[in-house]
């Protein structure tokens, strides 16, 4: 649902920032509520790492959409408060 890009990590290229789910769904198909975000590091061109610790974008709900402003993430959630980050690059 929501994809946002900034230099995150402050080396020139653009890394992103993923959010989804959608509880609103058929009972019989349930509900899609795995993705937690994800931040992906743009190494170079379009090479991408993640991180499991210490280092990434979690956030439970149904995110649907991702602003960057200055040094802050802001993020919507559906029927949820938004959702505000500082970040500090490297």
């Amino acid at each position: 649902y929501a994809i946002s890009s900034s230099d995150f990590d402050n080396d020139g290229d653009m890394d992103l920032l993923l959010g989804g789910n959608l509880y609103n769904t058929k009972p019989e198909v349930g509900r899609y509520d795995a993705s937690f975000g994800l931040y992906l590091e743009n190494l170079d061109g379009a090479n991408f790492k993640t991180y499991k610790e210490n280092k990434g974008f979690s956030l439970v709900g149904e995110i649907r959409d991702i602003k960057i402003n200055n040094q802050e993430i802001i993020v919507s959630r559906n029927n949820d408060s938004l959702a505000i980050f500082n970040y500090k690059s490297r």
